[in-house]
């Protein structure tokens, strides 16, 4: 994939002879091939690029940086991730879907519908309910799911003997699960925070760490839209 760069020298406007920088490489162009595209909320990259859109999935392909395949859905997706098996994608009013990627194929020439490989979540575990069907984001490692819904925060083990967690919280907007099973997610409005849960095998109702804006580490005024975790960089206890 050719990815977009500058060169060319620093925005010094005393500098003699100065030369504005230039841009070199190319971008995604991700509403030129499906009609009716108003919104991207989302972007997930592996071996395709996949954009959560308001009117559906586009699955990009990362050579040609073209579109291969896509899924048109009512109301679209709010949010994508996926794992080495699956794409998951998040509704406003039927929870969560996915496809398989075995059954992801397409032509950068004339993109493929998938829509009839669009599943129901409920097929994976046993654990159906969730603390809402609006789904909000969702972020895993490998079988492990968490998702945030506008009720709440729900963790899930994608398999037939695997586990379900949950918290009702007010204004949860972004999660992030790690490979050791603690996972954090942010919460945004009037009040803001970023919080851990150490473990996924149990409801709770107050995390096991929270750091709120004006609490001693996170300025006052912080505002927290998104979250990303490096692990094992430093103590978080």
């Amino acid at each position: 994939m050719s990815i977009p760069t500058i060169s060319g020298g620093i925005l010094n406007f005393t500098e003699s002879g100065y030369t504005s920088p230039t841009w070199s490489g190319s971008i995604y162009n991700f509403t030129s091939y499906v009609p009716g595209i108003s919104q991207i909320y989302q972007i997930w990259v592996d071996d395709y690029v996949y954009a959560a859109t308001s009117d559906g999935l586009e699955i990009y392909d990362t050579v040609s940086e073209s579109l291969y395949s896509y899924v048109t859905y009512s109301g679209g997706f709010n949010t994508v991730w996926a794992n080495d098996d699956k794409v998951f994608v998040g509704t406003t009013d039927a929870g969560v879907k996915y496809i398989n990627k075995t059954c992801i194929s397409g032509s950068v020439v004339s993109p493929y519908d998938l829509y009839t490989c669009l599943n129901d979540f409920s097929g994976l575990t046993y654990y159906h309910e969730l603390t809402s069907n609006n789904i909000r984001y969702i972020h895993g490692n490998s079988d492990v799911l968490c998702m945030i819904t506008d009720s709440g925060v729900d963790v899930i083990k994608i398999d037939p003997q695997g586990y379900y967690s949950h918290s009702l919280v007010n204004n949860a907007k972004k999660c992030f699960m790690t490979s050791t099973g603690k996972f954090y997610y942010t919460v945004s409005g009037t009040e803001w925070s970023l919080n851990r849960v150490d473990s996924c095998l149990y409801d709770w109702s107050v995390p096991d760490k929270s750091y709120t804006a004006g609490g001693g580490i996170l300025p006052a005024t912080e505002k927290i839209n998104d979250i990303f975790i490096t692990e094992n960089t430093a103590s978080d206890g």
